[in-house]
């Protein structure tokens, strides 16, 4: 168990890309329960195997607030970045098999009766129409989640930002509220 202050991380697993430029995903167990949730952010930053970045210590947070036992972290870019200005200038921010992960984890979530999903990528996702794209895999899947698991069968946000987006979990307090989205 790898013990980072307060954060108490019993597992954890990355998965990047073979020239380490892309994060396709981080896994983290948290506690032993049952409970998971799969968030998909804007671009992953810094935080791997031996680091937590800031946005990561928040989700981190949030989650362990709602007793989930294992967050899966995904992103609408996947480049490595602290900075999103570099979504702009990269030739290929999102990645090769970013898609293929998205898709996979959303078909997982919409089987999980244990498994929420929630998004918080702010305003920046609207960067070449990845929000649109991403919403349309989640409502490809969403029929399915809430024939079978209506309790958590609409994907969570804390918040909207004023132009509509689900804010980035990095500029909410400690004690947000997992919100049901409206679609």
């Amino acid at each position: 168990m790898k013990n980072f202050s307060k954060f108490k991380i019993i597992d954890w697993d990355c998965f990047f890309s073979n020239c380490k430029s892309y994060r396709w995903s981080l896994d983290l167990k948290i506690s032993l329960s049952e409970r998971e949730i799969i968030f998909i952010g804007l671009n992953p930053s810094k935080s791997n195997q031996t680091f937590l970045d800031n946005t990561t210590k928040k989700i981190i947070k949030i989650c362990d607030k709602y007793n989930y036992g294992r967050i899966r972290l995904i992103n609408l870019f996947a480049i490595v970045s602290t900075s999103p200005k570099l979504l702009h200038m990269h030739n290929d921010p999102i990645g090769f098999l970013n898609n293929t992960i998205i898709e996979y984890n959303i078909n997982y979530w919409s089987k999980s009766i244990n498994c929420d999903l929630w998004i918080g990528w702010g305003n920046k996702g609207r960067l070449f129409d990845r929000d649109i794209q991403v919403y349309k895999i989640i409502k490809k899947y969403i029929s399915f989640k809430k024939k079978n698991f209506s309790r958590n069968a609409i994907p969570l946000l804390i918040n909207k930002t004023k132009y509509n987006n689900p804010t980035h979990p990095l500029y909410c307090p400690d004690n947000s509220k997992l919100l049901k989205m409206n679609f």
